[in-house]
C-alpha cells in the first residue's frame, strides 16, 4: 500500500545556501560568510569629526579625504592638511612615483589637481587631461576625458603639456563604445573601461607601438568604476555584476545582486583587498552598501545609514558630521541581520508541500517567518534545536526569513522539514 503523505527533511550547510535550484532567490541583509558560518556583517566605530561643510568622501591608499563643494576645498582626515578641490569632485586617485613616493591627485569636471603631503605642494591642471581615472603603466601616466587619451612622458607625474616624440602626448579611441569610465592596469596591460565596451592599449615608452584593440563585451551600460582584484577586475553594469579576465567579460553568477536598481551610475572600489564594493539602490527605494566577496563568491548587503561613502581597506562613511569605519561585527540601525530565501518544493513531487519545521546549526536565538500560498506563520528558533512552526505553512512556493538581532549570532546551516501530501 502507497504512504498517502511522506515527509523530508532538507538540509542546506552555508556552503550550499546559494541561490539555484531549489533556491530561487537569496539575499544577505548583514549577513556574511566567514569561516563557513553567515556571521553578523560590520559595525561601525567613529574614526573622524569631519570639518564644518564636508559634502562628500574620498578615500585613496586609505587616507580619506572630506571634500567640500561650498569651499570648493578637502582636506585629508588624518593630518587636517586642506587643498583647492574645485567646484565639483569626480575622482580621487593615490599613485606611487619612481622614487617610491605616494602622490594623490584629485579629478573634477573641470580642473586635475596633483597634491604632495603638505598645503603647498600643488600642482593644478585646467584644461584638465583627465575627468575620470588615472593609471600608471610602464613609466607614464594615463588619463582620459570622453574617448581622449592623454599621457604624460615617461618618469614624470607633472609632464602633461609638453607635447612630443618622446615626451607627453594623446591620442583618440576607436569609436562605438562610447566614453571612458574607468583605467586600470592588470595582466601587464593597460585597459579603458568604456560606456559600452573595454580597450586594451599595449604600448610601452615608444609610443609608435601603441596598439588599441577591442574587447569582447557583451554586458550592456557600463554603470560603475572597476576594482582589480588579483588577476581580474570586477565593477557594474546594466546586467548586474560584472568580471573581466584580460580576455573577455562575463557576468558574476550567484552575485546576488538582484535587488540593485541598475538604472544610473554607481560608485564603487574595492574593499579590504578581496572585496567589491558599492554604494546602491535598491528596487524597494532602500540604500546600502553592496559588498561581493571574491573569496567566498558571495554578495551581501550592509545595512547602515550615510549621507556618502569611500571605500579602500574599510568602508568609510559619513553621518551628521562624522565619518566612520566600518569593522568587524555590530547590527544594523534597523537591529536585524537578516537571511530571506524564495523556495520551490516543486521537485519533492506532486501532492500539497507544507513546511513545517525549521532547524539552525550555529549559535543564538533566530525570528523565523514563512510565507506559503495560504498564509503566513513565524517561530522563535533556538540555534542546535528544531523549531515547529505553530500552523504549518502550505504552498508550492514558500518565502522564508530569518532574522537576528545579536551580533554573536551565527548561522552554520539551515535545515527545513516539509511534508508532502499526496493528492487522491
Amino acid at each position: 500500500m502507497t504512504p498517502s503523505a511522506r515527509s523530508y527533511t532538507l538540509c542546506y550547510p552555508v556552503s550550499g545556501l546559494r541561490r539555484g535550484g531549489r533556491i530561487r532567490r537569496l539575499r544577505l541583509d548583514h549577513f556574511r560568510e566567514e569561516r563557513g558560518e553567515l556571521v553578523c556583517a560590520e559595525g561601525e566605530s567613529a574614526a573622524y569629526t569631519l570639518p564644518s561643510g564636508t559634502t562628500d568622501l574620498f578615500c585613496a591608499n586609505n587616507r580619506v579625504f572630506a571634500y567640500r563643494q561650498g569651499a570648493q576645498s578637502g582636506s585629508f582626515l588624518d593630518t587636517g592638511v586642506s587643498y583647492p578641490a574645485g567646484a565639483s569632485m569626480h575622482n580621487f586617485v593615490a599613485l606611487t612615483d619612481h622614487e617610491g613616493g605616494t602622490r594623490y591627485f584629485a579629478i573634477g569636471g573641470s580642473y586635475f589637481y596633483y597634491y604632495a603631503d603638505t598645503a603647498g605642494s600643488i600642482v593644478t591642471f585646467s584644461p584638465t587631461p583627465s575627468t575620470t581615472a588615472l593609471a600608471l603603466h610602464h613609466e607614464r601616466l594615463f588619463g582620459a576625458a570622453g574617448s581622449r587619451v592623454y599621457y604624460t612622458k615617461p618618469l614624470d607625474f607633472r609632464g602633461w603639456e609638453n607635447y612630443g616624440e618622446h615626451d607627453a602626448g594623446y591620442f583618440d579611441l576607436l569609436p562605438g563604445a562610447g566614453t571612458v569610465v574607468d583605467i586600470f592596469s592588470m595582466r601587464d596591460r593597460l585597459f579603458f573601461l568604456r560606456r559600452y565596451g573595454i580597450t586594451r592599449l599595449t604600448g610601452y615608452c615608444d609610443i609608435y607601438d601603441f596598439v588599441q584593440v577591442p574587447m569582447p563585451f557583451g554586458a550592456g551600460e557600463t554603470l560603475s568604476r572597476v576594482a582589480v582584484i588579483g588577476e581580474s577586475a570586477y565593477f557594474l553594469t546594466s546586467a548586474g555584476l560584472c568580471r573581466f579576465d584580460g580576455s573577455k567579460t562575463e557576468r558574476v553568477e550567484g552575485a546576488s545582486d538582484e535587488e540593485i536598481a541598475l538604472a544610473g551610475e554607481i560608485r564603487a572600489g574595492l574593499f579590504g583587498y578581496t572585496k567589491f564594493a558599492a554604494d546602491v539602490t535598491l528596487r524597494d527605494g532602500g540604500s546600502a552598501v553592496y559588498v561581493y566577496d571574491t573569496v567566498t563568491e558571495r554578495g551581501y548587503f550592509i545595512r547602515r545609514s550615510y549621507e556618502a561613502c569611500a571605500f579602500s581597506a574599510y568602508v568609510y562613511t559619513m553621518r551628521s558630521g562624522v565619518c566612520y569605519r566600518l569593522t568587524g561585527k555590530g547590527v544594523p540601525a534597523s537591529g536585524t541581520c537578516r537571511v530571506l530565501a524564495d523556495l520551490s518544493f516543486s521537485d519533492l513531487g506532486e501532492g500539497e508541500k507544507r513546511l513545517e519545521a525549521v532547524h539552525l546549526a550555529g549559535s543564538g536565538t533566530f525570528t523565523v517567518t514563512a510565507q506559503g500560498s495560504e498564509g503566513s506563520a513565524e517561530v522563535t528558533a533556538k540555534a542546535g534545536e528544531w523549531a515547529r512552526f505553530p500552523a504549518a505553512v502550505r504552498g508550492e512556493d514558500v518565502s522564508l526569513t530569518v532574522c537576528a538581532s545579536s551580533s554573536d549570532a551565527s548561522i552554520g546551516s539551515l535545515s527545513l522539514r516539509v511534508r508532502r501530501e499526496d493528492r487522491l
